[in-house]
């Protein structure tokens, strides 16, 4: 018994640990971030670009394809085809496939709205595979081979590219080793609940360390839409691998460890959906959690094997392995009964230890709001004490993610690599067929909560308060998801009654 205590001490303190460095390198980050922002809200404003009248041989303008890869999705592709045709760039050097994976009445839709385009003169193809073998990875290898262009440019389905968008970002590839750029993303639907609230937040808080990330040239985790690719590139790295849930990820990893240099414009923003039920909140997570693991215990080692710098590497390593933070973040929370039960501390290292894990919470969390300014998606405005509660709910529902994405590395290593199940937006979010996965992390969430409320009772009974802040909180986090969750049920079953 004193063994298996002490063991689980020993983790307890290696999880804290993991997280004090991994909050130190952010907070440099975030410092660099800052600076960098400061710097360039001086410069002078992006000049409006447009397309000259005649092409001089000076002019950079080669030969793009924006690829559209859809499936299943009725409440967006209105607005997306039409955005994407409205791009400025000479329609001559310029092609549109709409890739489409759906099964259900987008497919309709989606040709309704190229022909119509394409009959006003819009270089906009419609594409559709046999098979929805490889799903998005394979789609878009698809949309490739049907391209002439040296450039790709891909958007999802939920996203709105600016019009100057391509004028913006295809004149940073003059220099020749840049092989992938990505772009800033905004939220139409941030302020739809705490929920799109908390996801904008962290999102915001994503990109800002990834500018930090780039100008103090270290690698970076990109994301799979609203970014230009290189053909020359892509062919190097023989394209997205659909052999993981996360094929952006994992090309992204791909290209910078085979030194091609890629490049991030925060000011060209697209905006795009965000999840608005638990459920599809969950499933997307998940996803991310399993595909981020597996991309990472895939190209780790080669982290080890390059010439790099201490700090380098270790940034590197934190970036690539954030996802396991999280699952730790999980491991810690198990282990907070059975060490109350236990109660088997003697002097106060534990108590300490506890003590440092919540100051660097605490730290970390203002630290991203100082920094990287989220209260705008939070919402701005309010007292003192609803900020306070906002940041609180904020840093709560990092412990429901750390469930999803537990759920998606135990996943990955039983060998579920390329499930793809995609993230429903808007209406489609009370109608899609939920997969297996949803119940099962329903039930994590109910196991969760009552987990908490069982250290809470041991804690009052042991009288151990050490990890009560930490029990509290989890309580909060899986009450708050299973309320939303419960909620988006009635909806769904309100709006399927009022359809009868």
């Amino acid at each position: 018994m004193r063994f298996a205590v002490i063991a689980m001490e020993i983790l307890f303190f290696l999880v804290v640990a993991y997280f004090a460095l991994y909050v130190l390198l952010e907070l440099r980050i975030l410092l660099i971030s800052r600076k960098l922002g400061r710097g360039q809200s001086h410069a002078p404003a992006r000049p409006a670009l447009s397309v000259p009248s005649v092409l001089s041989a000076s002019d950079f303008f080669p030969p793009v394809a924006v690829l559209l890869p859809i499936c299943n999705e009725t409440s967006v592709i209105d607005r997306l085809v039409p955005a994407v045709c409205e791009l400025d760039y000479p329609p001559n050097l310029l092609e549109i496939l709409v890739l489409d994976d759906s099964t259900d009445e987008t497919s309709d839709r989606a040709f309704a709205l190229v022909a119509s385009h394409a009959a006003c003169g819009c270089p906009v193809r419609y594409l559709k595979r046999n098979s929805r073998t490889g799903f998005k990875a394979e789609n878009l290898r698809y949309g490739v081979s049907h391209a002439q262009a040296d450039f790709f440019a891909v958007f999802d389905a939920d996203f709105v590219p600016p019009p100057d968008f391509l004028l913006q970002t295809i004149p940073c590839f003059k220099n020749d080793k840049l092989g992938y750029l990505q772009t800033g993303i905004g939220y139409i639907n941030r302020d739809a609940s705490f929920l799109t609230k908390f996801q904008a937040a962290e999102m915001q808080h994503q990109q800002f360390v990834t500018a930090g990330l780039r100008a103090d040239g270290n690698m970076a985790s990109l994301s799979g839409s609203s970014c230009v690719w290189r053909r020359t590139c892509l062919e190097a790295l023989g394209g997205w691998n659909a052999t993981t849930a996360t094929e952006d990820v994992d090309i992204g990893y791909r290209a910078q460890l085979d030194d091609w240099e890629y490049a991030y414009l925060k000011d060209v923003v697209s905006l795009s959906v965000l999840p608005e039920t638990v459920s599809a909140f969950r499933i997307q997570r998940e996803r991310w959690g399993r595909g981020l693991l597996h991309s990472a215990f895939r190209h780790g080692m080669r982290i080890f094997r390059r010439r790099m710098s201490m700090t380098k590497r270790l940034y590197a390593i934190s970036m690539m392995f954030s996802s396991l933070l999280l699952v730790s973040i999980y491991c810690l929370f198990l282990l907070t009964l059975p060490l109350t039960w236990a109660k088997p501390f003697e002097g106060t290292a534990f108590g300490v230890v506890c003590m440092l894990f919540f100051v660097l919470v605490a730290v970390w969390g203002a630290g991203n709001v100082a920094a990287s300014q989220m209260w705008e998606a939070l919402g701005k405005g309010g007292s003192a004490l609803k900020k306070c509660l906002g940041l609180y709910g904020y840093i709560a529902m990092f412990l429901p993610m750390s469930l999803y994405y537990s759920a998606g590395g135990v996943r990955a290593l039983m060998g579920v690599y390329e499930e793809f199940n995609t993230t429903p937006k808007g209406k489609d979010e009370t109608s899609f067929v939920k997969p297996q996965i949803d119940a099962v992390l329903f039930y994590g969430e109910v196991f969760s909560f009552f987990y908490s409320c069982a250290a809470l009772a041991v804690a009052a009974y042991t009288k151990y308060y050490s990890m009560l802040p930490f029990n509290i909180t989890a309580c909060v986090a899986f009450a708050m998801v299973l309320y939303w969750g419960w909620r988006d049920k009635a909806a769904r079953a309100g709006k399927t009654y009022a359809g009868h």
